[in-house]
């Protein structure tokens, strides 16, 4: 074996071990049919992550520099693992009593985890399209995976045509970059920026780029595909949607800012500010309105998107990885709330989700309910707990860069989104029930809810962990 073959196989050794951990779930699904269980999937996962952790020190570059693995790519790694752990144990319940709980559901959710992976890693605008459209396949299925029901058969569709339209956006942006750069390797690219090369065609094709992946991270004006597809795809599925593939578009977008927009970094700084204050005004604003819960959290996705948005208008490796340290923090605590949300069932409603099923939940169950608190509490970044540190990282990353009215904005969005997360507080505290209602933790849903709301809790008071994870990120 040649040292560049060693290279290359070291470079993607995590991807080929997801791969075939997948390959081993379809056997297992074939063989035990829809009594296969997801933990092959935590094994998987964990196997992975350890054997990454325990791996030398990278970054190892390979497939001639289109490819890289190093400490970015694993913390993004660890946070598509939380959320596809969290979700397949919180799900479970969901699952059996709509009468989805197939194995096939977990095999799409590990395929879309190898595809984000790649989004991430990459080096390479092709790699990153390849990796982006594994995971947007998945995420389509998955969507519209309750096929029983019109609402989930809307979210499929809607998500798919949005989601073509994007990446057709996409591919025309890249076109414009190769056909003036001759490469689409990031580095590449900022050479080509560097030495102003195709100046004005250079900045459309990354213009059209830039807004594929606003659509992926469901940035305003681009996010209109967002509220109805998480608002129709099964719950817990529906919060795995808001983390992990948001996440692999950040992690994403970050390596491509860092890296090939660098030399311009300037120039971007207004788009990803127009973004950033319409993203978290809009979606705290519409958030306000919304009598149902689920599409209340769905809204809220899109005004954490304008958080973490932040991040990218400093241009700082600081704000860079206070996004990842956002992310973080942020898959746990909402992937814990639509868990709550997906268990609940009230019989007096049609809808399960509206914010009335809530009230006098303190009473019938007093776990569900703090724990619901605690992921309430969080997403509005209320301290001591971890939603705080989140927002405080990215808040602190816009002063340090003197952008001191971008994070005045985002603190006055962050009391204003107070006022929503509080209201299904005081249902479940101060309101007494109209309807019959019934939330049961059994064993599955009662460890994911309990996993991330020690963590909501854990993280707050000892956030140094999470931190030094991240502190060393460099792309």
């Amino acid at each position: 074996m040649t040292p560049q073959l060693f290279n290359d196989i070291i470079t993607v050794y995590p991807e080929i071990l997801m791969t075939i951990f997948a390959l081993v779930l379809i056997v297992i699904d074939v063989v035990a049919g829809d009594k296969m269980k997801a933990s092959v999937g935590y094994f998987g996962i964990a196997f992975v992550a350890l054997v990454a952790l325990l791996s030398p020190a990278g970054p190892f570059i390979g497939f001639n520099n289109m490819l890289i693995w190093d400490n970015f790519s694993y913390v993004f790694f660890l946070i598509f693992a939380m959320a596809y752990t969290l979700t397949t144990l919180g799900s479970i319940d969901y699952l059996r009593d709509k009468n989805m709980l197939k194995g096939e559901i977990y095999i799409v959710m590990f395929f879309s985890l190898i595809g984000m992976m790649f989004m991430v890693s990459a080096n390479d605008l092709t790699i990153f399209y390849v990796g982006l459209e594994t995971m947007a396949i998945s995420m389509y299925v998955l969507a519209g995976f309750n096929k029983h029901c019109l609402k989930s058969n809307e979210a499929g569709v809607k998500y798919f045509l949005m989601g073509a339209f994007s990446s057709g956006l996409f591919l025309y942006g890249l076109t414009f970059i190769y056909g003036l750069t001759g490469s689409l390797t990031y580095t590449d690219i900022a050479a080509a920026i560097q030495g102003n090369t195709g100046s004005l065609g250079i900045k459309f094709g990354l213009l059209l780029m830039l807004v594929g992946f606003a659509f992926k991270i469901s940035a305003v004006p681009f996010h209109m595909w967002a509220p109805d597809v998480y608002t129709g795809s099964p719950t817990p599925i529906a919060g795995f949607m808001t983390v992990a593939p948001k996440a692999a578009a950040f992690g994403a977008l970050i390596r491509f800012t860092w890296v090939a927009i660098a030399p311009a970094s300037e120039q971007w700084t207004l788009f990803f500010t127009i973004l950033a204050v319409l993203t978290m005004t809009y979606g705290n604003l519409v958030a306000l309105a919304q009598d149902n819960v689920k599409r209340m959290l769905a809204y809220s996705a899109i005004a954490h998107a304008g958080y973490m948005l932040i991040g990218l208008v400093t241009m700082t490796p600081e704000g860079f990885r206070a996004i990842t340290i956002y992310m973080l923090i942020y898959s746990f605590m909402n992937i814990g709330a639509f868990t709550i949300i997906g268990l609940l069932k009230n019989k007096g409603m049609i809808d399960d989700e509206r914010i009335e099923s809530f009230a006098g939940l303190s009473k019938k169950n007093p776990l569900a309910s703090l724990a619901m608190l605690l992921f309430m509490f969080s997403l509005a970044g209320i301290p001591p707990l971890a939603g705080f540190v989140g927002k405080f990282y990215i808040f602190i990353a816009a002063i340090k860069a003197e952008i001191y009215w971008l994070a005045i904005v985002g603190v006055l969005n962050s009391a204003l989104a107070c006022y929503y997360y509080m209201r299904v507080t005081i249902f479940m505290y101060f309101k007494e029930p109209e309807y019959e209602t019934e939330l049961t933790l059994k064993a599955p849903s009662f460890v994911a809810t309990f996993i991330a709301a020690v963590l909501v809790v854990l993280v707050g008071f000892f956030p140094s962990f999470f931190v030094n994870l991240v502190s060393s990120l460099t792309v």
